[in-house]
């Protein structure tokens, strides 16, 4: 799926712009419901900040379209979809992970990888490698291998390239054995797929799926939404998956040319940087306030919109309200979330962390 089709943010027609409408009005109506405050005041409360920071970069309307075609356009539905993903964020402490992020996980767990992001399919999405048979069940907590597939989740979406806005995920077996058969675990990103990332998983495919596998995906394949399970293709070898991913996009361990995964922990430059955000918090006060005060303005303006004001330059400006939304989300990014092995490597490119970084820098010489 991309934003260009049918349904998606650049291609709809007049029943469903409609329908986006009314549901910016039904959701603005359950988040002061449901934080008793009024409508002027979301962007201070506990839903409207987890909203808008998952929406963090993207067109603010791309969130509300994912659930609204999941819940097949009905509004309600897809309202309680929203709310129950922003409360479980919430309760479950993405933020937090965010701003810790791999410091709070073992890097041992990182390094195993049993879990990667690495390339783009011929679609165009971006590839989450799953190694099964590096996953021992038991082998680390529950909790930390949970952060490690969150965090995960969360940064394939930096990966995302507009206009494609869903994922790839290979789930490789070569090697599985009952040991690594965790149905805890697989309940848990079952969970996170359907309930908490909406249409973050495009495709998936099993590769080198032993025999043994066939009676576990009995059980598997129950759980799934028949949507999700219609997406999965099983492929035998390296030369079919070859056919939907590009060698030049694989690992070698795959019979790729991308060098096989290995984990690079954070630099002393990284630590410097975290350690000279984590002080600044005039700057992430500022920054804070800033995009709260984008968010209230994108609001009202969307919610103008949503009622049928018929102001010529509304449209307009909403697209600038969008953009301002989208620049003070860029200016907190780096104190309330940290860089990662893919920023090392250049897989992300968040230039932000850099540019305050020197910024910061700068001004504690001139006052030294």
């Amino acid at each position: 799926m991309t934003a260009n089709d049918h349904g998606h943010i650049n291609n709809l027609d007049e029943m469903q712009m409609e329908t986006l409408k009314h549901y910016w009005l039904a959701l603005t109506n359950a988040i002061c419901s449901q934080s008793s405050l009024p409508v002027d005041q979301i962007a201070n409360s506990v839903y409207g900040d987890e909203l808008f920071y998952m929406i963090g970069y993207e067109n603010p309307d791309v969130l509300p379209l994912q659930w609204l075609r999941i819940c097949k356009w009905n509004i309600n539905h897809a309202v309680q979809k929203m709310m129950d993903m922003l409360k479980w964020r919430h309760e479950w402490g993405v933020q937090t992970l965010l701003a810790k992020g791999e410091s709070d996980l073992p890097y041992e767990e990182i390094k195993t990888g049993k879990c990667f992001l690495m390339g783009y399919d011929k679609a165009g999405r971006p590839i989450n490698y799953i190694s099964v048979n590096r996953h021992v069940r038991g082998q680390y907590p529950h909790e930390t291998t949970q952060k490690l597939t969150v965090l995960t989740m969360e940064t394939v979406r930096k990966l995302i390239e507009p206009p494609v806005e869903t994922s790839t995920i290979v789930f490789d077996l070569t090697g599985f054995g009952l040991k690594n058969m965790d149905y805890q675990h697989v309940k848990f990103f079952i969970s996170l797929i359907e309930n908490y990332y909406p249409e973050l998983f495009g495709h998936a495919i099993i590769l080198n799926a032993p025999w043994i596998f066939y009676g576990c995906w009995a059980i598997i394949s129950k759980w799934l939404d028949p949507a999700i399970r219609d997406e999965i293709q099983f492929i035998r070898n390296e030369t079919e998956l070859a056919q939907c991913i590009d060698p030049s996009h694989l690992p070698r361990g795959l019979n790729g040319a991308q060098p096989d995964f290995e984990y690079i922990p954070p630099t002393t430059n990284d630590e410097a940087m975290a350690a000279a955000f984590i002080a600044d918090a005039e700057g992430k006060t500022s920054a804070r306030a800033d995009h709260q005060q984008a968010i209230q303005h994108f609001l009202n303006i969307t919610l103008q919109w949503a009622r049928g004001d018929t102001n010529p330059n509304l449209l307009a400006e909403r697209t600038m309200a969008v953009k301002r939304l989208r620049n003070t989300f860029e200016t907190l990014v780096p104190y309330i979330n940290t860089r990662t092995h893919y920023h090392r490597i250049g897989a992300i490119k968040e230039q932000i962390f850099q540019i305050t970084y020197d910024r910061l820098h700068a001004s504690m010489a001139t006052h030294s």
